[in-house]
């Protein structure tokens, strides 16, 4: 299984999230452990060395004194009073409770009758230690559950035994904001998560939107050479592709127009002795070898011929349009029936108009229709549509040929007159220039072996929109 996107914008789009949210959850995870200190600073250090300061200022203030020291340190926070009896309960033996405690008890060594007690908000189910149990094991469920082993309290007690027996009482109150999850820094944190991966797909889709465009124009420059150049436009580095696009699109063709003209030109100074032979064969005498220098001729023309048609099949000048590819092939069985050949027609399916070049396809399937019945008694032809292709395949009954020859017969001039009829073979470039046509629209032709015996061309030809 593939773990990357196959697409460059998938794949960008994936590095950036990946690495905004590794840096969310890193400052996330940063901000927490701060915010934790902070309270465990809060209810923690600060508060234990204020008691302690307290305690050690009682124990040495007279009784009659202690009640003013007492109103002077009470708050809104933090309550304290002086009691004969210990009012607090000893703590259940939770983590932080023990926590407290131990540094109480470094801040007070000479102590040592203390309680701390934490008060939660929200009743807690977990069974009490008995007073006096303060091993250090941790629960089970706490072992497996950590977050629940510092609760939300909503105050805590902590009671110590003065030196003359009373009891000094202090009721911290925490705050609720203090100790909540951070809900607005979380809201805030997923709120820019989500603006600046949008901000991302945005800025990836405009950078890679250049790499489309040039994607579509070499895919058109593959079935139209006639398109028009891309815009240059954008980037420095997206200006240079485009410039370097269009410059190979005119080199390729004025390659093809070149290569016309010199055809034109080895056509017409071809022709001319061809015809000056013909008219001198005419004027000698007439025996078998005036017929084998006829022949020979009639040869050198259709050769010239199908060369000049095989070149004109890889040309792209004829404008395109909308096809009725069945009434195409309906046409060619006409003509085919007048010269009292037969022709079977399949259609399997709807058919929809397709754009092309109308002249170049009839070129294409004549030649493709013509070869089968060529080679065997008659011709059926199966037409087929899914959602991205029209599929044409010829097939005829004649003896087919070797597995190796199959790609072979594509090859300009090549005939396998071995296993195929010798009274009416071609030049050998009628199927090059089939392919030539189906690849200039996009599309592709094959040969495979027919059932149960004959060869099946098949064309496949790219639906594409008007």
């Amino acid at each position: 299984m593939r773990l990357l996107p196959g697409s460059l914008f998938g794949r960008l789009t994936l590095i950036l999230i990946v690495g905004l949210l590794l840096a969310q959850v890193l400052s996330a995870t940063i901000l927490l452990r701060d915010r934790h200190e902070m309270f465990r600073r809060s209810i923690g250090v600060d508060l234990i060395d204020r008691i302690g300061a307290i305690v050690n200022l009682i124990e040495e203030t007279l009784p009659a004194d202690r009640k003013r020291i007492l109103t002077a340190f009470n708050g809104l926070l933090l309550h304290i009073e002086i009691t004969r009896q210990p009012v607090a309960r000893p703590g259940v033996g939770l983590p932080f409770e023990r926590h407290l405690e131990r540094m109480l008890r470094e801040q007070l060594p000479r102590h040592q009758e203390m309680w701390v007690h934490l008060k939660p908000r929200h009743f807690d189910r977990r069974p009490e230690r008995p007073p006096g149990d303060h091993s250090d094991e941790t629960p089970e469920r706490d072992r497996e559950r950590p977050w629940r082993r510092f609760p939300r309290p909503e105050s805590f007690q902590i009671q110590i035994r003065l030196h003359d027996g009373s009891w000094i009482l202090f009721e911290k109150r925490l705050l609720e904001a203090l100790q909540a999850w951070p809900f607005k820094l979380l809201a805030y944190l997923g709120t820019l998560i989500v603006s600046v991966i949008i901000l991302s797909l945005l800025a990836v889709r405009l950078a890679t939107r250049p790499l489309r465009t040039l994607a579509d124009a070499a895919e058109r420059l593959g079935k139209d050479l006639q398109s028009p150049p891309l815009e240059e436009k954008g980037s420095t580095e997206l200006r240079r592709a485009s410039a370097a696009f269009n410059t190979m699109q005119h080199r390729l063709r004025r390659f093809i127009e070149d290569r016309g003209e010199i055809l034109a030109a080895i056509s017409h100074d071809l022709k001319t002795p061809i015809t000056r032979l013909r008219l001198r064969t005419e004027m000698i005498e007439q025996d078998e070898t005036a017929e084998k220098f006829r022949r020979d001729l009639d040869e050198m023309e259709k050769m010239v011929n199908a060369t000049l048609e095989f070149m004109r099949g890889s040309e792209q000048q004829e404008q395109a349009g909308t096809i009725d590819i069945t009434a195409l092939v309906e046409s060619l069985q006409d003509d085919l029936h007048d010269l009292g050949q037969e022709l079977e027609i399949i259609k399997q399916g709807d058919i929809s108009p397709y754009v092309g070049r109308p002249l170049a396809l009839k070129r294409c399937l004549t030649n493709l229709i013509e070869n089968a019945i060529r080679y065997g008694d008659s011709a059926v032809v199966t037409l087929k549509q899914d959602a991205s292709n029209l599929t044409i395949v010829i097939h005829d009954d004649g003896p087919g040929v070797e597995e190796d020859d199959l790609e072979r017969l594509f090859r300009p001039f090549y005939r396998t007159e071995s296993s195929r009829s010798r009274e009416t073979g071609g030049t050998g470039l009628g199927l090059g220039i089939a392919r030539n046509i189906a690849r200039g629209h996009g599309g592709e032709v094959s040969l495979r072996h027919g059932e149960p015996r004959g060869l099946e061309a098949v064309v496949t030809l790219p639906l594409r929109k008007e």
